[in-house]
């Protein structure tokens, strides 16, 4: 029975391991994180209280029942009669369907505010999981190197003490062995500060180990400049929004306008009384207007859509100036991208320590080669990253209608 024990231990084992490992995609990262994000969960709830309020003002408002009896003596004469009532407001036929529309605009204004809460915790997903990536990377180039550099330093001990190197020489190589080793660990800690960021935006447990699955190809030749204004101005969620929230309130200015119209009550019922007449009552309440009751609100809304005409007004100049500034920084890194497809990084470095092994290269120029690798290697990470937030930054801006990296 042991071979069998053992074979059960090692099992759950393995089945513990690969539920304390996760491999994730970026698109199951985003869909988590939106499912699980507590801005998005307040703009959730802002979407349940706006729906209740429009469906609060579809009711009609109820009618009042009112019943009165009198029964009066005179000696032994009585008499008495009885009224059953029942009245409505007139008022809701016409001032209820202007706020009606302010609650329905109002409603939309807040879906739309979600949609982009929803962009932004998809860039602030996309970020984290590339700079993971790209760290991931450049620590396992560089760890890589670093591999290749110990071994070099344990044969230059070794040729130090036959007498081929100075202890000069010995230390310069050991000084560029620490030097690498202290780059293998900032990038491993880049590395870790980023899936750190990623679990926290997606709920995840930082005690749970997280894998990334490869990242997606970016889009090619996304649209800069006016293309791209044009296409902001037409989907990105918070100025829609905003013009929903102007509708609104123009709305409501309507409605509290009809407020000032004075209250008409209708009430029709029964009248009997002891003598045995009865017949039909109708009876017609009208407000005196003495004070303007809608004027605050009238007054409040007109300063809100003044409130809103200025932020629409902020926000299309922002709006232009995120254009301008994302479509440079793309075109910039997209040409410094291009400059780096004939660099040969791996080959510096390969050829750098066969021929430093083989007395070819000094070891100033060794150095040297081994400095141009690590740097460029950090160049390259860093112009990866900056590529690709520059991509998902005009995905933000636009309003993410043609980047297919977001689903």
């Amino acid at each position: 029975m042991r071979p069998y024990s053992l074979v059960l231990v090692l099992f759950v084992l393995r089945a513990i391991t690969a539920q304390a490992q996760t491999t994730i995609s970026l698109d199951a990262a985003i869909r988590q994180a939106l499912e699980k994000n507590t801005e998005l969960q307040r703009r959730y709830s802002d979407i349940r209280k706006s729906q209740a309020e429009l469906d609060q003002s579809l009711r009609p408002p109820n009618p009042v029942f009112g019943y009165s009896r009198e029964e009066l003596m005179l000696n032994t004469a009585t008499a008495g009669e009885w009224i059953a009532v029942g009245s409505l407001p007139l008022n809701f036929l016409w001032d209820r369907w202007a706020n009606i529309d302010s609650k329905q605009k109002y409603l939309e204004a807040q879906r739309l505010l979600s949609d982009h809460s929803k962009s932004d915790v998809t860039y602030q997903v996309q970020d984290a999981y590339l700079k993971s990536h790209y760290f991931t990377v450049l620590a396992a180039q560089l760890d890589g190197a670093l591999s290749t550099l110990d071994g070099i330093a344990s044969d230059a001990r070794q040729r130090m003490q036959e007498g081929d190197i100075s202890e000069y020489e010995l230390q310069r190589i050991l000084i560029e062995v620490n030097k690498l080793r202290a780059e293998v660990s900032e990038a491993e800690l880049q590395r870790s500060t980023q899936l750190n960021r990623l679990r926290l935006t997606i709920g995840y447990d930082p005690e749970r180990e997280l894998r990334l699955a490869p990242l997606p190809a970016p889009q090619a030749h996304p649209p800069t400049g006016d293309a791209l204004f044009q296409f902001a101005l037409q989907n990105r969620k918070d100025l829609k929004a905003i013009e929903r929230l102007i509708e609104s309130e123009s709305a409501f200015l309507s409605h509290s306008r009809l407020k000032g119209i004075p209250e008409i009550h209708l009430a029709a019922g029964y009248k009997k009384r002891s003598d045995q007449f009865s017949g039909s009552v109708v009876q017609l309440n009208l407000e005196i207007p003495l004070f303007r009751r809608s004027q605050s609100d009238i007054e409040h809304t007109e300063a809100q859509l003044s409130i809103l005409g200025g932020q629409k007004a902020f926000l299309l100049k922002q709006i232009a100036t995120e254009v301008q500034d994302a479509s440079a920084r793309y075109r910039q890194y997209e040409g410094l991208r291009g400059h780096q497809d004939d660099l040969q990084l791996h080959t510096i470095l390969s050829t750098s320590v066969y021929s430093y092994m083989l007395g070819e290269l000094s070891l100033v120029e060794f150095i040297d080669g081994l400095n141009a690798f690590t740097e460029g290697m950090k160049l390259h990470n860093d112009v990866e990253i900056k590529y690709r937030q520059s991509i998902n930054e005009l995905a933000r801006i636009s309003g993410d209608t043609w980047n297919n990296e977001i689903k």
